[in-house]
């Protein structure tokens, strides 16, 4: 995990330190699911091919601006401002990148085009450090949500990047076939980038798939695990009911011990004779 973290840290995507103050890490959970939505909208953008016109200018600018909304904020929240920026330089590259559509400056194809490659990135690691998160839980739902996402994403970018693959749903069925390691054959990726991203998603699906069954095995022994636990509850209470039975009788017998230990008093009266 500290691998991991370093590498976020390298590529300028980090996100909030599990370290941080709570009402960081919370607010950086608030802005996953804005992104997450942001991340499958402009990945179906990117497969429709719009073109730069005034409204993509104006999707651009409204992405630009959540990511300094989220910048802002969370760079106020945390504790150590100065870390938090360092290890997400990505997002003030976005920033600056962005500043000329504020302005109305024009930009040339080649600077629009990398701004949005660069944001593209950025919000698949933020969307990638939630799945991250979430598989780090060793949960079944936790490891089943997190592989919908992934097949999602991967799905929509294979229908982006690759010309044999028409639509998103045909995407998206290739990258699930593709996971599940099944390897059906009627949806192949034939471009260079499309077999690049193929050859990603066929090494994360040996993982998540290994992972599921995992999570599965685990989630049946935890409820195996469970009844026992419940089992062994339930005979410990009548194993203390037992105890507190019997020091309830060992102190009667005590006390009548004792009372039968005590001599006669000489001085009291026989009361067996009339």
């Amino acid at each position: 995990m500290n691998t991991i973290r370093s590498f976020s840290r390298l590529i300028g995507a980090a996100g909030v330190s599990p370290n941080e103050r709570l009402l960081a890490r919370r607010l950086g959970y608030v802005f996953e699911i804005p992104l997450l939505i942001a991340a499958l909208w402009i990945l179906l953008s990117w497969w429709a091919k719009r073109g730069d016109g005034a409204d993509q200018n104006a999707y651009d600018l409204i992405l630009w601006g959540l990511f300094v909304i989220e910048t802002v904020v969370l760079s106020s929240a945390v504790h150590n401002t100065s870390d938090y920026l360092k290890s997400n330089w990505l997002n003030l590259l976005i920033i600056v990148l962005g500043l000329p559509l504020v302005f109305g400056l024009p930009l040339y194809f080649g600077a629009f085009r990398l701004l949005r490659l660069v944001i593209i990135f950025a919000l698949l690691m933020h969307v990638g450090s939630r799945v991250r998160a979430m598989l780090s839980r060793n949960e079944l739902g936790a490891t089943l949500l997190a592989t919908v996402i992934i097949i999602i994403l991967a799905g929509i970018m294979m229908a982006a990047l690759d010309p044999a693959i028409n639509t998103p749903w045909e995407g998206i069925w290739w990258a699930w076939v593709t996971i599940a390691t099944v390897g059906y054959g009627d949806v192949v990726p034939v471009s260079q980038a499309g077999r690049a991203l193929a050859s990603i998603i066929i090494l994360f699906g040996m993982g998540l798939f290994a992972m599921i069954t995992a999570s599965f095995a685990a989630f049946f022994i935890r409820q195996d695990e469970e009844k026992i636990i419940t089992a062994e509850q339930i005979g410990l209470q009548h194993i203390r009911s037992v105890e507190q039975r019997l020091r309830v009788l060992e102190s009667k017998l005590d006390t009548v011990l004792a009372h039968l230990d005590t001599p006669p008093n000489p001085d009291s009266p026989d009361k067996s004779v009339d």
